[in-house]
């Protein structure tokens, strides 16, 4: 599934800084397999759907797609990619690699094959010479995209039932009440928009907990979106 973009249009509601940085990846290849995902995600919703969404995030999110093999020497090396366009590298004191631009951060996230409760530590990404952070449930925003062009570049993003599902498990995980609520004022923003067969597919396609369940359920009565409607 591929969007088209006005280039102007594109310009009117991403800024100039994270233009370049979304340009820089996508001409590297970086966009053949990886996702913008995050808030900046719903500036994409809004200009495709029209949708009303008005926050401003410092996070650029960016999740990957981990190579079950890998041949030493075909990759790119994206901290040199960066840092062309001014990126600064930084490591938090928990280990978590960030690239620093004026007024933003680049992040970049696998999905964590291990537990669901708790971090399994940072992923050396070989092939873009990059330290990911492992989350649950990212595998669904990966399997589930769409394709966005515009005259300069493309991007992948997950598509809106996909980001949907994945915001209303997080949200009931958060221990910040504020990105809590940031989270479900998304999936309101989103649920207008959504095909009720595409979110019963992505929804199922994941083996949920009951835990888990009790956390969409959750986050569904706080948007007053049916959980039913899920059909898990």
């Amino acid at each position: 599934m591929t969007k088209y973009l006005e280039y102007q249009e594109v310009k009117r509601f991403i800024p100039d800084h994270v233009g370049e940085v979304l340009s820089a990846l996508s001409h590297v290849g970086f966009f053949e397999r990886s996702v913008l995902i995050g808030s900046w995600a719903m500036f994409y919703y809004r200009a495709i759907h029209n949708i009303a969404f008005a926050l401003v995030t410092s996070d650029i999110d960016l999740a990957v797609l981990q190579l079950a093999t890998y041949k030493e020497g075909t990759g790119v090396d994206l901290e040199k990619v960066l840092q062309k366009i001014g990126a600064i590298p930084d490591f938090s004191s928990d280990g978590i690699q960030r690239f620093i631009i004026p007024g933003f951060r680049i992040e970049f996230i696998v999905h964590d094959k291990g537990s669901r409760t708790k971090e399994s530590g940072i992923t050396l990404i070989r092939e873009w010479n990059i330290h990911a952070q492992p989350l649950p449930f990212i595998r669904m925003l990966l399997n589930f995209t769409e394709r966005v062009d515009t005259d300069d570049f493309y991007i992948h993003i997950p598509i809106p039932e996909a980001f949907f599902v994945h915001k209303l498990i997080i949200a009931n995980r958060r221990t910040d009440s504020s990105k809590r609520g940031k989270d479900l004022s998304q999936c309101r923003s989103l649920s207008g928009i959504l095909d009720a067969q595409i979110l019963q597919d992505i929804a199922n396609s994941e083996k949920l907990g009951p835990r888990t369940k009790k956390q969409i359920q959750t986050s569904c009565e706080g948007i007053d979106f049916p959980y039913e409607q899920l059909g898990i």
